[in-house]
């Protein structure tokens, strides 16, 4: 079995991006205005996605992420719509494309933890897996990539008779269509909308009494342009008026009022340090600090999860495999019409059970919250109890990406501990504490 991706190094990181926000009142027709590019800007979004789930071609640029690629480029330029600004269909293309591989990514860590060997490691055969290639054009893929992780999947192919290829591909294929059934296709109710330069520009005000102006280009109507005055808190100015701002914001309407989002790289140097504090990050007890301090506790949190979103998606899995097992029968066995139409009906009555099964995913939707919740309250609990010359050290977790789903992490609470590590590293960042990890015994 191929071994757990490992967690990276994290340490206290001197440049961090923060964001300002600025608020504007538009108008009536101004607003009206806004609303549609927002709604646009999502429509867009949920086409693409499902413009590029459906595209056989491009999985590879997909699993790599690869928004730049020339196919793709030339693809988004063949299913622009005309009479759209072509930054802001770019934009949406993109963001489309960034959803549609994280679900890719997921997938494939799934059928890497379920032992699925080269065919999961490697982002290049596991999107040729998807598309059917045969072990041929795989074995010539990865001569033409060097690196020795890439020379040893050739060799584990060239090694590999037809028949164990066909078999590990009939497996791959159907572990692939089932776990595609469990991460659905993104569809996307609300976003932000990037606007970059070639979109809007925002510049100090001199009619009136806002400190700054947004002049935002329409991307649906040609040759129109608005403008809307700015206003912000004194500490948000400060920042703007002190820092260099990236050339893109992000645009909202949040009850009728407009709201910016403008980023920028802040600098800081490391911390000097007196003394030193160590945190283990525990299940029954969130932190428990060298110096006696138990912070928190995650049981109740996971004992829901065991208790109610384990057996509801057990269910789940259970209409799965029924169906799996009726589809298996079929292929494998001569039976008369009037049978297989019953079973056929059988497996469409199961896969409208399992389209249909919203309650697994209302509980596990309840355990996220709970988790958030719990990892807020002992993270500033421990943030606000430390000061700035206080050296944290903490265990490094020998996990993987905590991030990424259930089967991943072998134990969902291994999930739980590195996402409340990952939190408190960023607030101790945030606040300009001091930190490192300790690599266990």
């Amino acid at each position: 079995m191929p071994k757990a991706k490992k967690k990276k190094n994290s340490s206290f990181q001197t440049t961090i991006t923060k964001s300002v926000f600025l608020y504007g009142r538009p108008n009536k027709e101004k607003l009206v205005i806004l609303q549609q590019m927002q709604n646009s800007y999502t429509a867009l979004i949920n086409r693409d996605i499902d413009l590029l789930e459906k595209n056989p071609d491009i999985v590879l640029q997909l699993v790599k992420n690869d928004k730049k690629d020339p196919q793709m480029r030339k693809l988004e330029k063949a299913i622009r719509p005309e009479g759209i600004n072509s930054a802001f269909c770019q934009n949406a293309f993109d963001a489309a494309v960034v959803q549609v591989s994280g679900r890719l990514n997921n997938i494939r860590l799934d059928l890497l933890s379920e032992g699925r060997g080269i065919f999961a490691q490697s982002k290049v055969l596991f999107a040729m897996s998807v598309m059917g290639c045969s072990k041929q054009k795989m074995e010539e893929t990865m001569r033409q990539i060097e690196g020795m992780f890439y020379e040893d999947c050739t060799k584990t192919l060239h090694e590999m008779s037809e028949k164990e290829f066909s078999d590990l591909q009939l497996e791959f294929q159907e572990r692939y269509a089932t776990k595609s059934l469990e991460y659905r296709v993104p569809k996307l109710r609300f976003v932000s909308v990037p606007l970059d330069l070639r979109l809007m520009k925002i510049e100090q005000s001199t009619d009136t009494k806002m400190p700054y102006v947004i002049i935002i280009t329409n991307p649906l109507k040609t040759r129109q342009r608005i403008t809307i005055p700015l206003d912000t808190s004194g500490h948000f100015l400060h920042k703007i008026q002190n820092n260099k701002m990236a050339g893109m914001v992000l645009m909202q309407i949040r009850k009728g009022n407009l709201r910016i989002g403008w980023s920028y790289d802040s600098t800081r140097q490391q911390p000097a340090t007196t003394n030193c504090i160590g945190v283990d990050t525990g299940i029954s007890d969130c932190f428990h600090t060298s110096d006696g301090r138990a912070i928190g506790s995650m049981s109740p949190v996971i004992d829901f999860y065991h208790e109610e979103v384990e057996p509801a998606f057990a269910e789940l899995a259970n209409l799965r495999n029924k169906k799996r097992k009726i589809k298996h029968f079929l292929r494998k066995h001569n039976l008369p019409e009037d049978v297989r139409r019953s079973l056929i009906k059988k497996m469409d009555h199961l896969e409208r059970m399992i389209q249909t099964a919203k309650a697994p995913y209302r509980k596990k939707r309840c355990y996220y919250a709970r988790l958030d919740h719990e990892i807020k309250k002992s993270v500033t609990t421990y943030v606000d109890s430390i000061s700035k010359d206080t050296l944290t050290a903490i265990e490094k977790l020998d996990i993987k990406e905590f991030n990424k789903s259930r089967k991943v992490n072998g134990m969902f609470s291994t999930f739980a501990r590195g996402k409340l590590q990952r939190k408190l590293m960023e607030a101790l960042n945030q606040k300009g504490c001091d930190f490192f990890e300790v690599a266990p015994d």
